[in-house]
């Protein structure tokens, strides 16, 4: 009986952790995702290991009432005794018993698992919708950006209008005199330097509209990628609830055995172990954000 109180506890510390994965998905970042996932390998071992241990200890139980049944039979002359019966009979009562306990917690526990998957992948389409709303913003802010470079080489075209009419005006005003040739080289050269440096500031923004066009492209690729996962993920829980439904029903019309509980158990490890292969949270939206607001210098 410790056993299956110690069983169930296991079984309420991984839904505990369930229930905090879950809500870690919703984060930015979460540092200690591998870890939980991790501990929720290890409890389903632990788990896994108990129930073989008390299926072997069953196993006992039978072999030692096949025994007992034995010496009854080869002693059928001889007069029964009542305690003895009595007490085999109270043994296999309280066997029965305990299988039907097990059996009830195995059931209340893949029901709160079920609940607890149900939630984490709605907070995962939650996520999806997240995403899609970022690169939609951040396409309209590139779309700003390039609105902002096309005026820049319109102000530009205009200053190098404006420098070459001073340079054809400086040469007309070649042969006049001497103070007024020098007030307008001064102006000329600071004009000129003005237009080189506007010249040099819009290289500098066309390098970062390529630079942002190209992590656009990344980032989309990534939502794709995402989009990919998320649908593994989402046939894999529908195995898993589908599992759980049949296992509910099996155990409800009182077919199920230890054994085959194990092997449920065991389909679910893989199914949590396939979730530490997704690394959603260290690729979301903030990604995006970066690709975006690290080049982002135009004046």
């Amino acid at each position: 009986m410790s056993t299956y109180v110690g069983l169930a506890a296991n079984v309420k510390l991984l839904l505990k952790l369930i229930e905090d994965h879950n809500e870690a998905c919703t984060k930015d970042y979460d540092g200690r995702k591998t870890q939980r996932v991790a501990s929720m390998i290890t409890i389903l071992d632990e788990v896994k290991s108990r129930i073989q241990k008390s299926q072997s200890l069953g196993k006992r139980r039978e072999a030692a009432l096949r025994r007992c049944n034995t010496e009854l039979r080869a002693n059928r002359g001889s007069p029964p005794h009542g305690d003895r019966s009595r007490f085999l009979n109270d043994s296999t009562m309280m066997t029965t018993a305990d299988e039907k306990e097990m059996l009830r917690r195995e059931l209340s526990a893949c029901m709160t698992a079920r609940k607890s998957l149900e939630r984490m992948f709605s907070s995962l389409g939650k996520e999806k919708e997240i995403m899609a709303s970022e690169l939609a913003r951040k396409v309209h802010e590139l779309n700003g950006i390039e609105e902002h470079v096309n005026d820049l080489k319109a102000q530009n075209e205009l200053l190098l209008a404006k420098v070459q009419a001073c340079a054809a005006e400086h040469k007309g005003r070649k042969q006049s005199a001497c103070v007024g040739d020098i007030t307008t080289q001064e102006d000329n050269v600071a004009l000129e330097e003005r237009n080189k440096a506007l010249s040099e500031k819009l290289l500098k923004s066309l390098d970062g509209y390529r630079s942002l066009k190209r992590r656009l492209k990344e980032a989309q690729e990534e939502k794709e990628c995402v989009q990919e996962q998320m649908e593994e993920m989402v046939e894999q829980a529908a195995i898993g609830l589908n599992r759980i439904v049949g296992l509910r029903r099996r155990i409800a019309e009182g077919k199920e055995q230890p054994y085959e509980i194990e092997e449920e158990l065991s389909v679910l490890e893989d199914i949590f172990r396939s979730f530490d292969t997704l690394k959603l949270s260290e690729n979301g939206p903030n990604r995006a954000d970066d690709c975006f607001n690290h080049e982002l210098t135009v004046d």
